[in-house]
């Protein structure tokens, strides 16, 4: 797989994630990490952006780093290897197989621990 193909792959997933949040969103308290994941139900400028709009970028990255702010510490580490891994994905050469593994796992375990957390179903 080439670096441009496994950086695309690793924003596709981004994007499912976010698409998952805005889509799936719930009313169920839980505290701030998952007001925010429930915030972002109604930013649809998350899951419309653009990821060779540097400003979009930033946005999502912001927000992302929010989340990851309040993030639970059994989860925070998934969090946090996601917004890693999305700096990456601007940069092709850097995005390895590895880092595309953990960053898959830790996707896995996002989307598990917001359903167990906070009621919303990304599935």
């Amino acid at each position: 797989m080439s670096r441009s193909t496994r950086s695309a792959s690793l924003l596709g997933a981004a994007a499912a994630l976010v698409l998952g949040l805005t889509a799936c969103g719930s009313d169920s308290g839980g505290g701030e990490y998952c007001d925010l994941l429930n915030a972002a139900e109604d930013d649809s400028s998350l899951a419309d952006a653009d990821p060779t709009d540097p400003e979009a970028m930033e946005e999502f990255s912001n927000r992302i780093q929010e989340i990851v702010d309040a993030a639970p510490d059994d989860i925070k580490g998934d969090w946090e290897t996601f917004a890693t891994s999305l700096e990456a994905a601007a940069d092709p050469e850097s995005v390895d197989e590895d880092a595309m593994t953990e960053t898959m796992t830790a996707l896995e375990n996002i989307t598990q621990n917001v359903q167990d957390e906070c009621d919303i179903d990304m599935s």
